[in-house]
């Protein structure tokens, strides 16, 4: 396939911060035109600064062409930004206070570097064989001949140095390596039918680096990453369209990447308080009475639960998917949904979004236009559609009044009560359909994702309820509809350690919040991985759901399983404060709920690889058991830590190996934070919090200050810190709100401190059961409890 590669650049200039760049293209003529020159060409590079520290850049064969991208927001991180630019040994440099942009113009090439000298971003034109062949392609195009003879752009590439050092995270949902350096890389939305492949529902073609940059590729179409697949030294990204851009965003702290990106893509949608509790599924519950049976189990046994979320059985059979009950297996399903509601139980309904042929919706859509084409303009007909034994067409979200339909179907189920949609499928776009806007499958495939969830949630919001979905699929951007799970993965362990990366990767693709089947999809797991699991997803998950084809309620393992897994459900709603204010920043900030250690600890090299381990926030160190053993060695980044369960001290930048019987996951809280948390309620929403309890460790040597925000008593936030000094002697704690609203406890105190204040007011010390006013010490459990 011939070759068109930037070769010099003639003439440029800037333009309100644009620096536009029209170039000459030269032609490989040794692939397939050996016998016939093609004509010479020019090609048009943009860059555009959005602030001193990020960019966007454009490759293009003219100037009126452009890359279909999505939709971004540039003024969200608009910053005033003087571009400078100036000419020194055949290079142009265009300088900001942040970055450095070298362009060769007698010889194209293209570098972007700190303005320090740092290394960010290098194009690699050095990765030859030994025959000085290359490995990888400059910037540029490729050629495809059509008809025997005209030829096309088939796709834009380039290819940029890897450096010896440089580590590679993101993509998306990847359930591979969570370092992506060695692997080819595809990002183009599938049902990869599992949890354990490159394959995934949720794909974004953007990356970080630890040499401190992200890199969105701004487009919709298919896109794949060479990272050090073909040559260890190169990283090539290659788009199947006729425009490369892609925007650059330079931290240098992932943290900063993440804000930036979320700001230009959308940050991740609120979420409603009570979604943070458990949900309860299984493929599925078949009708009312079995589903209430479950509720009434779940609260006689005082197990936590906020959500029920129903599979097809909620629709009549072959009746796929006009969103109408089936009424014979669920009837009066108002009155059904208003018992939930009393019973502290929200409703989750499933969809996806084909229409069997068969069905009187189908008939409407057709009439109407709302379904997707295919080259005859009739609808195009997908066999094999999941629970499905006909035929069935899709509908087609690039048209207003589809969108409108389909938001009015829903409509109806919102003003009965239901309180969230579980948006499942929507990959099987055929590559050669025809969308109502004149696009093929291959075009919109990737972007139909936004469509269908983004249609969804508009219905939430103009019904004028707490949007809340149950997605899988993604792409660029689909943050702004939470919350996203990661489809269906092997009972396994394997297939569990397979998630957990996923769930790492799609933590640094802009996604808040995510969740994973707890015990897995398919078939039933042992009572052991079953209990593993469900210890990951209660203290590792900002989500957490129980499903499955077979049930998945605790008691169903056994009640060794039940016992365990119900101490830990308790747990998770002692820390629904911390998992709030979690989720608030998360919407603020882009800052994921579940983050890899490398996202916490990105100077601590001895975290880039680390797969297995998670930071819940900021402030707790989560290490699943993955494998049927009695022992975990966890590590634990620089700093000290404090074990969840035994108060025992650690110090860090160790491996340690502790001991995992069964009730235990290893989890460690770090030092100098303070977690708030409440007592535990059967559902969120239960019983307002009387007080919140700040769980703290301070540093060994007792010089402490640390700071937390609490949502619980106060919506708007009520900000609290805590410092000690002299030897951790004496303790003061300072409430922005109403102290009696709040305690503490501080574990791992190896000696009572001399006096403890709040706002400044010293409080009594009391042998034990402090109340108001007053504080305690435990000396063997080296705790010091305190209530304001």
């Amino acid at each position: 396939m011939p070759r068109a590669s930037l070769a010099t650049v003639n003439r440029y200039d800037c333009t309100d911060g644009v620096v536009t760049l029209e170039c000459t293209v030269d032609h490989d003529h040794s692939a397939e035109v050996d016998k016939y020159e093609l004509p010479e060409s020019d090609a048009v590079v943009t860059l555009e600064f959005y602030n001193p520290s990020t960019f966007r850049f454009e490759l293009s064969p003219t100037a009126d062409s452009g890359a279909q991208g999505v939709d971004i927001s540039p003024e969200t991180v608009s910053e005033p930004t003087s571009v400078d630019l100036s000419e020194r040994d055949g290079d142009l440099l265009v300088r900001t206070d942040e970055l450095v942009v070298t362009i060769g113009l007698d010889e194209w090439r293209f570098a972007v570097d700190e303005r320090d000298g740092d290394e960010l971003l290098r194009e690699q034109h050095t990765d030859l064989t030994a025959k000085q062949e290359r490995r990888t392609d400059p910037l540029g195009f490729s050629l495809e001949r059509t008809n025997r003879w005209p030829y096309r752009i088939d796709s834009t590439s380039g290819s940029f140095t890897l450096f010896p050092d440089e580590h590679i995270y993101g993509f998306g949902e990847k359930f591979t390596e969570f370092d992506k350096r060695g692997q080819l890389i595809e990002s183009w939305i599938t049902q990869p039918n599992g949890a354990e492949t490159e394959r995934s529902y949720k794909n974004v073609p953007f990356f970080v680096s630890t040499r401190g940059y992200g890199l969105l590729v701004d487009t919709v179409k298919r896109t794949t990453f060479d990272v050090g697949h073909t040559s260890s030294v190169s990283k090539e990204i290659t788009v199947d369209d006729e425009s490369l851009a892609f925007v650059f965003c330079h931290g240098p702290s992932f943290k900063d990447v993440l804000q930036t990106y979320t700001g230009l893509t959308g940050r991740p949608g609120s979420v409603p308080k009570w979604s943070l509790g458990i949900w309860m599924s299984r493929l599925g519950y078949q009708n009312r009475d079995e589903l209430e049976g479950v509720a009434d189990e779940i609260r006689s046994r005082e197990f936590p639960c906020d959500v029920f979320n129903l599979d097809p059985p909620w629709l009549r059979p072959e009746h796929l998917c006009d969103l109408v009950w089936d009424e014979e297996s669920f009837p009066d399903p108002e009155g059904m949904i208003d018992d939930l509601h009393d019973d502290g139980f929200k409703l989750c309904l499933w969809e996806y979004p084909y229409l069997l042929s068969q069905t009187d919706a189908f008939d409407e859509a057709y009439e109407n236009g709302y379904l997707v084409s295919n080259s005859d303009g009739e609808p195009y007909l997908l066999t094999r559609l999941s629970w499905a034994s006909d035929r069935g067409g899709i509908v087609d979200f690039t048209n207003p009044d589809a969108r409108e339909w389909w938001k009015d179907k829903h409509a109806k189920l919102l003003d009965m009560g239901v309180d969230a949609f579980k948006t499942d499928f929507g990959e099987y776009l055929p590559t050669d359909a025809i969308t109502s806007d004149g696009r093929s499958g291959s075009a919109v495939r990737n972007e139909y994702s936004l469509l269908y969830t983004g249609t969804v949630h508009e219905a939430m919001v103009e019904a004028g309820v707490d949007p809340l979905l149950w997605a899988r699929p993604g792409w660029t951007g689909g943050q702004q509809y939470p919350v996203h799970w990661g489809g269906d993965p092997n009972t396994t362990f394997e297939s569990m350690a397979a998630s957990l990366r996923g769930g790492l990767s799609i933590s640094l693709s802009g996604y808040g919040f995510w969740s994973c089947d707890i015990g897995g999809f398919h078939g039933e797991p042992s009572p052991e991985l079953y209990v593993r699991w469900a210890q990951f997803g209660l203290l590792g998950l900002s989500h957490a759901r129980f499903h499955g084809t077979t049930p998945r309620e605790p008691w169903e393992y056994g009640e060794e399983a039940a016992e365990i897994v119900t101490r830990y459900a308790r747990e998770r709603y002692r820390l629904i404060p911390y998992l709030h204010r979690l989720s608030i920043e998360a919407s603020e900030t882009g800052i994921p709920v579940l983050r890899p250690l490398v996202l916490e600890f990105q100077d601590d090299r001895a975290v880039y690889g680390e797969q297995t381990q998670l930071m819940l926030g900021d402030s707790l160190l989560v290490a699943p058991v993955l494998s049927s053993t009695d022992e975990r060695d966890v590590y634990l980044p620089p700093g000290e830590w404090v074990d969840y369960w035994t108060g025992e001290r650690y110090d860090g930048s160790q491996t340690v190996t502790v001991d995992a019987p069964l009730e235990t996951m290893p989890v460690f809280q770090r030092s100098e934070t303070a977690i708030p948390t409440r007592e535990p309620t059967q559902w969120v929403d239960e019983t307002p919090a009387d007080r919140v309890t700040l769980r703290t460790v301070l540093d060994a040597d007792g010089d402490t200050d640390c700071e937390t925000t609490v949502y619980e008593t106060d919506p708007e936030g009520t900000a609290v810190s805590i410092s000690s000094a002299s030897g951790g002697d004496a303790i003061d704690v300072d409430v922005d709100g109403t102290p009696a609203d709040f305690g503490v406890t501080i574990h791992a105190v190896a000696d009572a401190p001399d006096e403890i204040s709040c706002n400044g007011t010293g409080l009594e010390r009391v042998p034990d059961d402090p109340e108001s006013g007053q504080w305690s010490y435990d000396e063997e459990a080296e705790t010091v409890t305190a209530l304001f």
